[in-house]
């Protein structure tokens, strides 16, 4: 009897823990879930203006038809989170564009070396709108801004130098796919690398450029919300039903044990032992992972793995271990995989509290859709039977 005791209050434990946690961890309205590498890339394609300005003076009192160019801009970026992305860009600049209108001999052949320069850059995008008021799938309007590094490329001196500055960017969405950008930087160069004094009149070491062009998603474009509170709630509510099921077996029990105490020399074995396996099969605990990764790294896991592994060695019960994925994300030879991971890594963790492995059945069932959210079927499920 003492064995069913204990059973049942390992199993109020476990159950009491996971409920308690849940409405710990409830998470903010602006969460959302990690989404996977292949999501939110993007593509941009515009043309620009800029302005080669000259230092120390006012980027308007230069010589506007000489310093002014165009060009064509293209680059691939990719958010990490809502808030957070990369972009690679492209810039390709004709010195002599701006003199078109004034010279028609280069209107349809212009001369990308006399004044032209090409430019690559990096850019740390944070946005603002997200950061600030959280993501909202149905927001139009994005404002970002950025530092950025780069290297120019000045094909009429035949020098390379590094640029350094920043710029602003507001983005329209149009469609899922499609959007509207404009941007506005500024960069610099430590030397006066840029101009020529028969083009600008002046030497020049900064670039004022805007940018208008196209934004083109790639894939996944959006982001979910981690776990709803609702979720969060409903499944707090299943735990405190499951543990006033538990408790009200567990008085069952007590009762059971008070009134066959006296009887307790002439109880069965195999009675008791039927008894224990009872309960202990009515038991399943889940241990949850993150995203594409099959490592225990929750001490909240880990104690309910504790309190298992007691109970499997108490009660000599077989233990079967099922890891999952969610079929949202990866394909189905990684889910697969990836759910084999976790089920051997709670197997593992199991044998190293103890539990003998020849009592342990592994199970990979790969990409699954059971419960909701989908984050929750990033698991390992262990039964005692």
């Amino acid at each position: 009897m003492k064995k069913i005791l204990m059973a049942l209050a390992i199993a109020s434990l476990g159950v009491a823990a996971n409920a308690q946690t849940t409405q710990l961890e409830t998470p903010s309205k602006y969460t959302v879930a990690t989404n996977s590498f292949w999501s939110n890339w993007y593509i941009q394609v515009g043309v620009d203006m800029s302005l080669i300005t000259t230092p120390n003076t006012s980027v308007f009192k230069d010589d506007w038809h000489g310093s002014r160019t165009y060009g064509i801009d293209l680059a691939v970026g990719k958010w990490f989170t809502p808030g957070y992305g990369m972009r690679l860009k492209a810039n390709w600049e004709n010195g002599l564009f701006a003199h078109a209108f004034r010279n028609t001999d280069h209107l349809w052949a212009p001369d990308f070396h006399d004044g032209g320069y090409g430019a690559i850059y990096y850019d740390n995008l944070f946005n603002l709108s997200n950061l600030i008021c959280g993501y909202s799938e149905s927001r139009v309007w994005n404002f970002s801004v950025y530092p950025r590094f780069g290297v120019i490329r000045n094909f009429e001196r035949n020098v390379n130098p590094i640029a350094i500055g920043g710029g602003i960017e507001s983005s329209w969405k149009i469609s899922k796919t499609v959007g509207v950008y404009l941007d506005a930087a500024y960069v610099f160069t430590p030397d006066y690398y840029l101009g020529r004094n028969d083009f600008s009149g002046h030497e020049s070491n900064g670039i004022l450029s805007a940018d208008l062009g196209l934004t083109f998603n790639l894939g996944k474009s959006t982001w979910s919300k981690a776990v709803p509170l609702e979720a969060y709630n409903a499944l707090a509510a299943a735990s405190e039903e499951a543990l006033a099921k538990l408790r009200a077996e567990l008085d069952k029990e007590r009762a059971e044990n008070a009134r066959l105490r006296a009887q307790l020399a002439e109880q069965k074995p195999a009675a008791t032992a039927s008894k224990v396996e009872k309960v202990i099969a009515s038991t399943a605990t889940s241990v949850f992972f993150d995203l594409n990764s099959a490592k225990l790294n929750s001490k909240k896991d880990l104690v309910n793995l504790e309190a298992v592994a007691a109970a499997a060695k108490e009660s000599g019960a077989k233990v079967t271990v099922t890891g999952s994925a969610d079929s949202k994300t990866g394909s189905s030879a990684w889910n697969q995989k990836l759910s084999e991971g976790r089920a051997n890594a709670v197997a593992d963790e199991l044998v190293r509290l103890g539990v003998n492995r020849d009592n342990i059945t592994v199970k990979a069932i790969g990409g699954v859709n059971e419960v909701s959210p989908f984050n929750l079927n990033r698991r390992a499920v262990i039964e005692l039977k």
